[in-house]
């Protein structure tokens, strides 16, 4: 008896986990496209709560691509149909009844014809308790949500690579339960799944327990504080050190337990943590009696063939890397030439899933296995893949029309040659990385450790071309080392029987709704003209992008006394600032800035200066407008930096304006405004009016420890640094408020883009009261300790 699809799914209710990923999403639009009058499908989303997971529903997967076609089939009537099939459900397999309340998930199941799990942590190797959490204690709480149905029925997405490192036919009807890939190597040897699930939760323990021997802990610490000196921090701040330790020991276990599980999974043969981890949700489910189950393995998934349309691809892909490499110039691809990749189109692997859900609604025993693959059908080996992979390199580098031409017409002539290992270690990126490092370590040498000046510039910009390339040819090596067994080592050959079996009995009209014809593909075709193509427009700019050398991060400071207080701390001895005034040479450490800061500081609060007050920093470039401006910050106030060309009627309508409490100057100004405090006191403000040599001026250590006692131990990253003016010449002046916060993330900003350190120096040109000037040419500098030089004659 023929099978028909359409009276099958009708008004069926499917509970549909995993509709975010790249297979998911295109199975859930291909279901509704193609089955309009199924019933109902719940598709989980996981979330924070029900209502942000509706919202990324409609925002992240109702907007894909994936569902042009029913966008173009409903036209206006997209939205409502959608609100009508599909209902939203904050799921996460990782929790018992997927984070819902038992009643609500009850309610449900009862609701529901069969379940489709398509969820699953597709890193190769993740931490082993995250791939246990998705594919292992999720298929267990999927098992506890499929016996709660009238007729509990489950089809669970895994892959074929559970086959682990073997060579030759691979059977859909090899048993699944008690199986690992060394099964005919370790004769005697019992696999138990629930053992082997025990056992990963012992290890997951044993790394806690290794994680806090005194030893690791002593690690963990100094770790903490070599990444404080590096960011910039303060390594003493015990405060800040206890989160930061506490991050090393978690991503130490993270990393412990990662080693730990592939250890686990190559030793009974897997090639990976995902594998092995797939394949014990496998024998989990495999061995329940109780409910009607199907696993349907797909082989290596690619760009779409015809659905949603021709070159749908997203995410990260078996032949993406391989590919960009190739057109980054990479020639010597090491490949297996006989070992045939199995490359299945995403469209027909979503076939295979709806025909297995269509087969389990109907049967109370089908088949356990449906593998989705090519290999026996339509055999399709590396040396062929190398020769399209070149003949697609020949055709980018033809038509592109940027860069350079001749460059462009050399890289079409170089053609991808298939080579074995052992040649690539020897002739290609191996050998380049080894020669790199040798290079980077001779230049270490040959670093200057005073400082350097020109010669130390020159060996930092050999460095770093060096450095560059060196990570260019080890992101090579990752790419190939990770898909050396499904590329070198392992000479599968799946078999797709069932596939073939299941849709031989669908009803010869109603075939195309469950698209599976490997056998037909030409992949001269499928590769030239949908698949690279697909990927050159969906995949390959996201993976050229995080494939980037990432921007050096930096440390964003609590607030601007945090980035003061340790700048000066990291720097004691080195030269802040400097200036030539009068014929003398000045010049102030980092420890001189701390201590007439606090100098500056005190004075200011001795006067009454202090939280939420407002003072006026009215100077040219100089020390002492750094030094000042940070006082006034130490004092709890906000500053209000003014242009040093500013007339006194724009310094009082500032002064009004700003609700100013107080006014700094220059000496220099203070002379060339002799009627500014008689102005101010004429328009009835009271306002303290301060030269620097009043400010700076020298105490006893007693009067001066009396005076610093006075200012708050703490300010609010959130509160005012600085009131800026952007006009005020006439009418009422226009100010913006930035705060603390403000300033730190825009320095941790600049800090990742403009390259001082120690070694450098910068000359301060433009007005400080310029948020630029401000940020790039004072505050970035003197956090990196970084030496800011200040020109008398601009005040002039």
């Amino acid at each position: 008896m023929k099978l028909s699809p359409t009276q099958i799914f009708e008004g069926k209710k499917i509970f549909f986990i995993g509709g975010t990923g790249f297979v998911g999403k295109v199975t859930l639009s291909m279901l509704l496209h193609n089955f309009p009058d199924i019933g109902r499908v719940y598709a989980t989303v996981r979330a924070r709560d029900a209502k942000e997971s509706e919202i990324r529903f409609w925002t992240s997967i109702v907007t894909s691509p994936t569902f042009d076609p029913l966008r173009e089939k409903y036209g206006d009537g997209f939205e409502d149909f959608i609100r009508e099939k599909v209902v939203p459900v904050n799921g996460d397999v990782g929790n018992e009844f997927l984070g819902l309340d038992e009643k609500a998930a009850k309610k449900i199941m009862r609701d529901c014809d069969i379940i489709i799990n398509g969820a699953g942590n597709v890193t190769f190797n993740p931490p082993l308790e995250s791939a246990l959490r998705t594919n292992v204690v999720g298929s267990n709480n999927i098992l506890k949500m499929a016996r709660m149905m009238k007729r509990p029925a489950l089809v669970h997405v895994s892959t074929c690579f559970v086959a682990g490192k073997r060579s030759g036919a691979i059977w859909e009807n090899e048993k699944v339960v008690g199986y690992f890939p060394r099964k005919n190597e370790l004769v005697g040897t019992v696999f138990d799944v629930n053992k082997e699930i025990e056992d990963c939760a012992r290890l997951s323990e044993q790394a806690r327990q290794e994680a806090t021997d005194a030893v690791q802990i002593a690690k963990f610490r100094e770790q903490a504080r070599e990444r404080f000196v590096e960011e910039g921090r303060d390594p003493d701040d015990e405060d800040e050190l206890k989160s930061a330790i506490f991050r090393e020991r978690k991503m130490w276990i993270r990393e412990r337990t990662t080693e730990l599980g592939a250890e686990r999974a190559e030793y009974w043969g897997w090639t990976n943590i995902y594998t092995y981890s797939k394949s014990l949700a496998e024998q989990i489910i495999a061995q329940q009696d109780d409910i009607i189950k199907i696993l349907v393995r797909p082989s290596v998934v690619e760009s779409a063939n015809q659905y949603p349309f021709a070159g749908w691809n997203e995410g990260f892909t078996t032949t993406a890397p391989l590919i960009l490499i190739a057109l980054r110039g990479q020639p010597i691809i090491p490949v297996n030439e006989k070992l045939v990749l199995d490359v299945v189109p995403v469209d027909m692997a979503a076939g295979v899933i709806i025909a297995a859900a269509m087969n389990a609604l109907v049967d109370d025993k089908p088949p356990l296995v449906f593998q989705a693959c090519s290999g026996d059908s339509n055999p399709l080996d590396m040396k062929r893949i190398i020769g399209l992979v070149g003949l697609y390199k020949r055709e980018h580098f033809q038509e592109k029309e940027t860069g350079n031409k001749l460059v462009n017409n050399v890289a079409a002539m170089i053609e991808a040659i298939p080579v074995k290992h052992r040649t690539y270690e020897l002739t290609s990126a191996p050998m380049l990385n080894k020669l790199a490092k040798t290079a980077d370590g001779w230049l270490d040498k040959a670093a200057p450790r005073w400082g350097g000046g020109r010669i130390g510039n020159i060996v930092s910009d050999l460095q770093k071309s060096v450095e560059k390339f060196e990570r260019a040819t080890q992101e090579t090596i990752d790419a190939f080392a990770m898909f050396k067994p499904f590329m070198i080592d392992n000479e599968y050959l799946y078999r797709a029987d069932n596939v073939r079996a299941l849709m031989s009995v669908v009803k010869e009209k109603e075939k195309h709704l469950l698209p599976w014809y490997p056998e037909r593909l030409d992949w001269y075709d499928y590769w030239l003209k949908v698949h690279f193509p697909g990927l050159r427009k969906w995949v390959l700019p996201q993976l050229e992008e995080d494939l980037k050398i990432q921007e050096r991060r930096s440390y964003t400071y609590k607030d601007l006394l945090d980035l003061f207080d340790t700048s000066v701390k990291r720097f004691p001895t080195r030269v802040a600032m400097r200036i030539e005034r009068n014929g003398k040479k000045e010049q102030y450490t980092f420890e001189d800035v701390r201590e007439l800061t606090l100098r500056a500081a005190g004075f200011l609060a001795e006067k009454g200066i202090k939280q939420n007050d407002r003072v006026i920093l009215f100077s040219h470039n100089m020390p002492e407008w750094g030094m000042t401006y940070f006082g006034i910050l130490k004092t709890g106030a906000t500053a209000i930096p003014i242009d040093p060309a500013s007339s006194v009627d724009e310094i009082v309508n500032f002064a009004k304006s700003g609700e100013a409490s107080a006014i700094v100057l220059s000496p220099k100004l203070a002379e060339e405004n002799p009627d500014l405090a008689e102005r101010l006191k004429a328009v009835k403000l009271k306002l303290n009016v301060w030269t620097f040599d009043e400010v700076f001026e020298m105490h006893g250590e007693t009067e001066e420890a009396k005076r610093i006692a006075l200012l708050p131990n703490k300010i609010l990253s959130n509160s005012s640094a600085s009131l800026i003016f952007t006009s005020g010449t006439t009418g009422t002046p226009k100010a913006v408020m930035l705060s603390h916060k403000n300033f730190v993330n825009m320095i941790s900003m600049l800090s990742s883009v403009l390259d001082m350190d120690i070694t450098d120096g910068v000359l301060s040109v433009l007005p400080m009261h310029h948020t630029f000037e401000f940020s790039a040419g004072f505050l970035t500098p003197f956090s990196n300790g970084t030496q800011i030089t200040y020109l008398d004659e601009l005040s002039s």
